[in-house]
């Protein structure tokens, strides 16, 4: 669906571009809206997907932000780092490279940075990050994390209410059994379940769709009708991404060791100049994935608010208008 602003189309926000590195490798993403905007999105996805800008949230068009969401490293058509890098200095390196690509002479202003589930740890990352490492970091606004994860280095108790899918995710024995054993134990269950559509269409209605209450449901079908879309659509788009994911493993064998890595700064510690711009936590009700950590989180950085809506982990989609909207106007 085509958006009321003639400069955001669903059809080019979908359409996927590799930027060649300066190391060589590749990253993949997609944009959408004014390429010349002075206000830039960058939106990081979560497990089993990759950067797509089908559909822009109402309020991002309202301010003529150009959303920008790239494939995680080692995901999708997005190149392996090399390992004897960090990831979070790795990250900032490559979303650099993106910026000057799409903006050669940094004539920008203002850079929201987002993140759903696994992919708020880069958008921490980056909100963290030392601005010699990551220049683009004196721009953010805000950070916006949504079902997001805390760095388990400082995060000691992280373990007590996690689902069991986050136990072989990234749970204690991910980082004591050798070999990433729990994670090719999962690997091997991801594979069987998304090697087709109709089998990743299957795993989706099971484990998403059909574990909705009659709330969310509702919700749910209300933002569907907003966008234009039957639930079949939805599902599909959502499988075909969480197959092109699967074109490489190596992220998703890496999940466990960056959530407990260090991600480059300790959010307690941040000096005044990060710890001042706003970070919009936002949790659903009925997620166990994440555990406690918004609440740590919230605890943890100076600036942060926290938004919890009714659902599982993925009904924040449902609200993102929403969502959005008190978070450019927080920042």
């Amino acid at each position: 669906m085509a958006t009321e602003n003639a400069e955001y189309n669903s059809i080019t926000g979908a359409k996927e571009h590799i930027l060649i590195l300066p190391d060589g490798r590749n990253l993949a993403y997609a944009h959408n809206g004014p390429t010349a905007s002075r206000k830039v999105v960058l939106f990081f996805p979560g497990l089993f997907s990759v950067g797509s800008a089908p559909r822009i949230p109402e309020p991002c068009r309202e301010i003529g932000a150009h959303w920008i969401a790239p494939t995680l490293l080692g995901m999708g058509n997005t190149s392996t780092r090399d390992s004897t890098i960090p990831y979070h200095v790795c990250l900032a390196r490559d979303i650099t490279a993106l910026l000057r690509h799409l903006y050669p002479t940094n004539d920008f202003d203002t850079l929201y940075i987002s993140g759903a589930s696994y992919g708020t740890i880069p958008a921490q990352m980056l909100y963290g990050a030392n601005y010699e490492l990551f220049p683009a970091g004196r721009k953010i606004a805000g950070c916006l994390s949504i079902v997001g994860l805390s760095p388990l280095r400082y995060h000691k108790s992280y373990a007590k209410d996690i689902s069991w899918q986050s136990w072989f995710l990234f749970g204690p024995l991910t980082q004591l059994l050798p070999f990433h054993a729990l994670q090719w134990v999962f690997r091997i269950f991801f594979g069987l379940k998304l090697k087709d559509l109709n089998g990743a269409k299957d795993f989706l209605y099971r484990t998403a769709m059909n574990t909705m209450d009659s709330e969310e449901r509702i919700t749910m079908e209300r933002w569907l009708e907003k966008n234009e879309l039957t639930e079949d659509e939805l599902v599909s788009q959502m499988a075909r991404d969480s197959m092109k994911c699967c074109l490489n493993w190596d992220g998703f064998m890496e999940i466990s060791d960056i959530v407990h890595s260090d991600w480059g700064f300790d959010p307690r510690l941040l000096d005044d100049q990060h710890a001042s711009k706003p970070v919009f936590l936002v949790g659903s009700t009925a997620d166990q994935i994440c555990g406690s950590a918004n609440s740590w989180l919230l605890k943890s950085y100076r600036s942060a608010r926290l938004k919890e809506i009714p659902g599982g982990h993925s009904s924040a989609l449902f609200h993102i208008d929403e969502i959005w909207r008190e978070f450019i106007e927080m920042c």
